[in-house]
């Protein structure tokens, strides 16, 4: 004989598992990554900061603009929010091709800021037992951004 179904009550048995699914695959993540979003731009914000600060002082002032920007950078509300740490944030000076400064005769050159930004994920899925295991960047542990920018040097170290 068939058992028949009740018509009220037997669907709020499924949502203790439907609600759990949706938390761990679909909400977390999804806060995580918009997360990872805004420590991507706190990142590119020291990068630019960085760029634009060594482009105005002389080649041997760059490791104080370099510091100066990252204490700035460290202090600010987006660092903070993002629990970012820099692990690298390093001025050098490149050549702009063959291009060639009309007053001087010698190559153009531009300000190269390489920085590196470690950002830890807001809600670490590495407590769930099969995400630990994935050691996904950004969900289950810190991921690392790199920034590479460059402006032409207005200080040339001739005056």
């Amino acid at each position: 004989m068939k058992a028949k179904r009740k018509s009220t009550g037997g669907q709020i048995a499924e949502l203790a598992p439907a609600l759990l699914i949706l938390f761990i695959v679909i909400l977390f993540p999804m806060v995580d990554i918009m997360y990872l979003g805004i420590g991507y731009c706190a990142g590119w914000y020291l990068n630019q900061m960085t760029v634009r600060a060594c482009s105005t002082v002389k080649t041997s002032e760059y490791p104080a603009a370099e510091a100066n920007m990252k204490t700035a950078w460290e202090s600010s509300g987006l660092a903070l929010f993002t629990r970012a740490g820099v692990v690298q944030n390093k001025a050098s000076t490149v050549n702009y091709g063959t291009s060639v400064d009309r007053e001087t005769g010698k190559p153009m050159q531009m300000v190269q800021v390489d920085t590196q930004v470690a950002i830890t994920p807001f809600l670490s899925l590495g407590g769930v037992p099969f995400m630990a295991a994935m050691n996904i960047d950004g969900l289950t542990r810190p991921i690392i951004f790199r920034y590479v920018d460059k402006r032409p040097l207005e200080e040339t170290n001739e005056n």
